[in-house]
């Protein structure tokens, strides 16, 4: 064995035994590209990244890759700097099978790293490098480009407006549902006004 094996081999098995995961839990239910219901009943919101929104280029994509690995699946969580996020979900790294699901979503392109909490993600870093590659390649949802949206939708509210309308305009980036055909409105609600 080489010098260079023997030390990755290291290096690996200190990084394993560093990690504290939680588990196994039943993945019940697939919210969307980045959240799940566990058997226990509890909320993961899989940290460090962030899916398309229902409605908008890859959304689709993402939420069927996440289902296809980890669906009725027993898998292992591994806590974030921050146990929680705003809406009471806890935030966690998923893996399955030794794999980094969260990881493996930004590599794939089904995901993109959400940079707004970078310093309370541990593995920023990590994600950031593998979009990079991923955003160069123009590899999944870096391959949508300029999508015509036939609503403005707020995830939080759900209501949707007209893309001309001031509400929708004014409407923080972050809130912001780009709704692109009219079967994804299922779950909204028509504004009363414009």
């Amino acid at each position: 064995t080489s010098f260079i094996g023997v030390l990755f081999l290291i290096i690996l098995s200190s990084t394993t035994f560093s990690l504290e995961l939680d588990g196994p839990f039943n993945v019940t239910r697939i919210l969307d590209g980045d959240t799940v219901e566990l058997a226990t009943g509890e909320i993961v919101r899989l940290s460090g990244i962030d899916a398309p929104e229902t409605g908008t280029c890859y959304a689709k994509e993402a939420k069927e890759e996440l289902s296809k690995r980890i669906l009725n699946k027993e898998v292992y969580l591994e806590k974030d700097i921050t146990d929680a996020g705003k809406y009471d979900r806890l935030l966690r790294y998923i893996y399955v099978e030794d794999i980094n699901v969260n990881a493996h979503l930004v590599e794939k392109g089904f995901v993109k790293t959400f940079h707004k909490y970078n310093t309370t993600t541990k593995r920023y870093k990590e994600f950031a490098e593998l979009e990079q590659i991923v955003k160069e390649q123009e590899i999944g949802v870096w391959s949508c480009k300029g999508e015509k949206c036939l609503y403005i939708a707020n995830k939080n509210s759900k209501i949707y407006h007209d893309p001309k309308c001031k509400a929708a305009k004014r409407m923080k980036e972050e809130n912001r549902v780009c709704i692109t055909r009219e079967e994804d409105l299922q779950e909204f609600t028509a504004a009363k006004v414009c």
